[in-house]
């Protein structure tokens, strides 16, 4: 009787752990089931092939094309100024004076030797006057009026060396009026009243506004792209893009190896300053692309591929970006122009995924 009861107990023991155990495989089934991930639909496009311009982008400042730092051709302290930065000055202006007393005595010392010198030599001249009529009725020989003639000529010539001296001492003395050399700005003033200054001193840096030149530097393998009066695209940090036309290309290296180019911009409304950074486009050929929008190109480390459905499943295909702009982008790599390039859910997209192509 108890080992019956032993035997009825175990065999129910059994029975439920085995409904445990179907319950269980039941429940992990119906998990398995539910985690199943539908297929991702996507949408795709089919490439435009293309042919682009390519362009060499060099880094470019702005300089004007007509500028001068000043500087005085004597020595002194300056007595006047007449102009603040930013003045607006003509050719000729008055800017500076730098004390004229030196200059001053030197002009009305030689003015007083001249004087001199004059009555000299017109004393001389007088001389040989008389002496020459003299000659002339034979009544002294002819060497007197040889040396009378010399000792004019001698005294003429002492007056043109004064006369000389004294254009020279009377430039000397306009030089201490320092005038502006065109028109245009008073960018920068490096000087204040009393201040010494010689001839190695900067007093005023004017430039012109207009035009401006964009200074850059081109490796030579592109030179073959350029030539003066071409016109190329020139972006100017907050100005945006302007048109400007080569004026310049260097005849020669410089001490990078590079060729210095500069281009010529209109700037008649201001926007444009001295040392702007700007972006030059120099246009270097063409380059057959394909192109997409931009959201169908997939970044993975520093590789750019796409995913191309190919019997149903993603395929990532590596690519190159040569060109990106409103958009799109114009890339180079194992593309032919009958693929179908994903361009959708790229979330629930992974390599060798089934996707499900949909309108």
């Amino acid at each position: 009787m108890k080992k019956t009861a032993i035997t009825i107990v175990s065999i129910a023991i059994v029975i439920l752990l085995g409904l445990f155990i179907i319950k269980a495989i039941d429940k992990k089934s119906k998990t398995e089931k539910k985690l199943v991930r539908p297929t991702p639909a996507v949408k795709v496009m089919t490439p435009t092939k293309e042919q682009i311009p390519m362009y060499y982008v060099a880094n470019a400042v702005l300089q004007a094309k007509t500028s001068a730092h000043l500087k005085p051709e004597v020595s002194g302290r300056v007595e006047k100024l007449y102009v603040e930065e930013g003045s607006f000055v003509k050719a000729g202006q008055l800017l500076a004076l730098i004390q004229p007393e030196k200059e001053q005595y030197q002009v009305e010392s030689q003015l007083a030797v001249i004087n001199q010198l004059e009555a000299n030599y017109l004393n001389k001249k007088a001389i040989y006057e008389r002496r020459k009529q003299l000659y002339e009725r034979e009544l002294i020989a002819k060497e007197e009026v040889d040396n009378a003639k010399t000792d004019m000529e001698v005294a003429l010539n002492q007056l043109n060396s004064a006369k000389a001296t004294l254009k020279e001492y009377a430039r000397q003395k306009n030089e201490t009026v320092i005038k502006a050399p065109f028109d245009g700005i008073v960018d920068k003033r490096y000087v204040s009243v009393g201040d010494y200054v010689d001839s190695q001193k900067e007093m005023f840096y004017i430039l012109k506004l207009n035009p401006m030149w964009a200074v850059f530097e081109l490796p030579q393998e592109y030179i073959k792209n350029l030539k003066t009066g071409q016109e190329v695209e020139v972006d100017v940090d907050g100005v945006g893009v302007l048109k400007g036309k080569v004026d310049y290309i260097s005849s020669s290296l410089n001490e990078n190896n590079l060729i210095v180019v500069k281009v010529l911009l209109d700037n008649k409304n201001g926007l444009l300053k001295e040392n702007m950074f700007a972006k030059v486009k120099i246009e270097t050929g063409k380059a057959e692309s394909y192109k997409l929008p931009e959201d169908a190109v997939q970044l993975s480390g520093n590789e750019s591929f796409v995913y191309v459905v190919e019997n149903s499943k993603a395929k990532p295909v590596l690519v190159k970006v040569i060109k990106q702009e409103f958009g799109y982008v114009y890339i180079t790599g194992n593309i032919n122009p009958e693929d179908k390039v994903i361009v959708s859910n790229f979330m629930n997209v992974k390599p060798g995924s089934t996707v499900k192509v949909i309108q």
